[in-house]
């Protein structure tokens, strides 16, 4: 009898220690993955006091190349500084319709293709909630190398530290562009 008394008490006394050990890391982990994504009806839609919307979608494709396009995104956030702020930072990730994703080109000489594809030739930067100033949209560029064949059918989800496992999801339809081989 004792034993199994020794046996519980250990069982209760190593749940409890995983359960509080572990909290950190499930709430880190909850803050990591988009559980609850809002699919946008427009391209504009609010998330924790943002507004975001996507200005454009272009792509460009080398004809008769390997399977693989530049798509270049460009996106609006406007709100308060406090709820900008409260987001912590900005995720912008693309979905294909089989599941892959795709996170942006970062690098600083893949910048330049953004002036390419840009309506305007301008490159806004990455995803800065900085910018934010509540007296107009911050605008931001970015970049993706996705297979061309993706293109389709396409999901743009952004969120933030802060929002998540809250997510926004837009459709894209990309504007397509191709260019020959020479």
């Amino acid at each position: 009898m004792r034993r199994t008394l020794w046996l519980a008490a250990t069982l209760v006394l190593f749940a409890a220690t995983l359960g509080l050990t572990g909290w950190p890391d499930f709430k880190d982990l909850a803050h990591q993955r988009e559980w609850n994504v809002t699919r946008a009806e427009t391209a504009e839609e609010a998330l924790a006091g943002v507004q975001v919307s996507v200005r454009e979608a272009h792509a460009s494709v080398i004809e008769g190349g390997a399977d693989r396009a530049l798509l270049h995104l460009r996106v609006d956030l406007q709100g308060t500084p406090e709820a900008a702020a409260a987001w912590v930072d900005c995720r912008a990730s693309l979905r294909g319709a089989d599941g892959k994703t795709w996170l942006p080109l970062t690098s600083y000489f893949i910048r330049g293709a953004i002036k390419i594809l840009a309506s305007d030739g301008k490159d806004n930067g990455n995803c800065s909630l900085a910018a934010v100033s509540g007296t107009g949209p911050a605008t931001f560029d970015e970049i993706y190398r996705i297979p061309a064949s993706a293109l389709d059918n396409l999901t743009l989800h952004v969120s933030g530290y802060g929002t998540r496992p809250a997510a926004l999801a837009f459709e894209i339809e990309p504007t397509v562009r191709v260019f020959k081989a020479e």
